[in-house]
C-alpha cells in the first residue's frame, strides 16, 4: 500500500464498518477484527505499528465524539450496581389488569420441560480463549445450530486451576450418561496451539485425580483456527514487528509450533511469503463470519444424531406442545367462570 494514510477518513470508514457489522450480525467487532477488515480493504498495512496507531486514533475519536464508542466490543472491564433498590406498588390494579396478569401467567405456565438434546448420545462444550468475542460466538452458535450446545466456556489463556476443576466437574457429571466433545476455539500461533494442548492435558489430569470413571467417549478437538482454514479462507497473518518476531522465536513453545508448520507443505509456502504464520480468531470472525458459522455448524452437527431426533425426540416434543396448549385453553376457560 502506497501513500500517507488519512486517519480522519479511516475513522469515518471504521464507524461505517462497525455499524454495518453490528446491523448484519447483531454483535460488535473487536478492535482487532476491525483492523483486519481495514487491512483486507488495503486501507492500512498489516503491521503492529498500524494496529497501535488505529487504536490510538479511534480512542481519541471516541473522546471527541467522532466515533460511536458503543460500536466496539470491550469486555476487559466489568461493573456492578451495588445500591439496593426497593419496589412498591402504590396504585390498586383494576379487574381488567388483574385478569391480564393472570392470562400472562397462564401463557407462561409450564410443569414439564424437555431438552432437544435429551435422547442424544453426545453433549458439547465449546471453549474459547477470546473473551472479547464472547457475544459474537454465542450468536454464531445460535445461528449455526438451533438447539445450541451444552456450554460455552470463556477461558483466559492458560486457564486457572479453579476453572479447570469446574470444567472437570461438569464433564464428570456428563460422562456417566453421555459422550462429551470439547470443541476449542483459539488463535493459530505458539500460545493458541499450546493453550489447546494445555487445556486438554490439565482437564484430563484433574479428572484422573478426581477418580472420575470415563464411562463414555471424551473428545477434545480444536475446530478453529486450523492451518486448513488459514489457507482456504485466506486469513491474514497477525501483524509482526522485528521485535515481536525475535520475542516469538525465544518462546519455548516456538520450536514445536515451527515443527508443526514445517510438516505442512502449504504452511511452509505461507512462511516463505510472510516469514511466519500467525492467524487470529478475530480475523476469521470479522472477515468471514459466515464461514465461522459454517465451521461451528459442521463441528456441532457431527455430534448430533438427526435420526434420533426425528424418530424419538421430535414426536415427544410435539405431543408435549399439544398437551400444553390444551391445558392453557382449559385454564383460560376456567378463568372466565371466576
Amino acid at each position: 500500500m502506497a501513500g500517507k494514510i488519512n486517519w480522519r477518513e479511516i475513522v469515518k470508514i471504521s464507524e461505517e464498518i462497525c455499524r454495518k457489522y453490528y446491523n448484519e450480525h447483531g454483535s460488535k467487532l473487536t478492535l482487532r477484527g476491525l483492523f483486519y477488515i481495514l487491512v483486507s480493504k488495503g486501507l492500512v498495512p498489516n503491521t503492529k505499528s498500524a494496529y497501535k496507531r488505529l487504536s490510538a486514533v479511534l480512542s481519541q475519536a471516541r473522546y471527541e465524539l467522532e466515533f460511536d464508542w458503543r460500536l466496539l466490543a470491550d469486555y476487559t472491564r466489568e461493573w456492578y450496581n451495588e445500591e439496593p433498590w426497593e419496589y412498591y406498588k402504590t396504585e390498586p390494579l383494576s379487574r381488567e389488569e388483574i385478569l391480564e396478569l393472570i392470562k400472562d401467567k397462564i401463557n407462561d405456565m409450564y410443569d414439564i420441560s424437555i431438552n432437544p438434546w435429551k435422547d442424544q448420545p453426545w453433549r458439547i462444550i465449546i471453549v474459547t480463549e477470546k473473551r472479547a468475542l464472547r457475544d459474537t460466538i454465542r450468536r454464531a452458535i445460535k445461528e449455526a445450530f438451533q438447539f445450541g450446545v451444552y456450554q460455552l466456556r470463556v477461558i483466559r489463556g492458560y486457564d486457572s486451576a479453579t476453572d479447570i476443576f469446574i470444567v472437570a466437574e461438569d464433564i464428570g457429571m456428563l460422562i456417566d450418561e453421555y459422550n462429551v466433545a470439547v470443541l476449542i476455539l483459539s488463535d493459530f500461533d505458539p500460545s493458541g496451539e499450546d493453550i489447546a494442548r494445555d487445556f486438554k492435558e490439565r482437564v484430563t489430569r484433574v479428572l484422573k485425580k478426581m477418580q472420575v470413571e470415563i464411562k463414555n467417549e471424551l473428545v477434545f478437538e480444536k475446530i478453529a483456527i486450523t492451518p486448513e482454514q488459514i489457507i482456504e479462507l485466506n486469513i491474514p497473518p497477525a501483524p509482526e514487528s522485528e521485535e515481536e518476531l525475535r520475542k516469538l522465536q525465544r518462546d519455548p513453545r516456538y520450536r514445536k509450533y515451527l515443527q508443526r508448520i514445517q510438516r505442512d507443505p502449504l504452511l511452509r509456502e505461507l512462511v516463505e511469503q510472510h516469514g511466519i504464520v500467525r492467524a487470529e480468531l478475530d480475523a476469521l470472525v470479522s472477515l468471514n463470519y459466515e464461514a465461522f458459522v459454517k465451521i461451528l455448524r459442521e463441528a456441532i452437527t457431527k455430534y448430533f444424531d438427526a435420526e434420533i431426533y426425528e424418530k424419538i425426540t421430535k414426536p415427544r416434543l410435539e405431543e408435549l406442545k399439544k398437551k400444553a396448549e390444551k391445558a392453557k385453553q382449559e385454564t383460560l376457560k376456567n378463568l372466565e367462570q371466576i
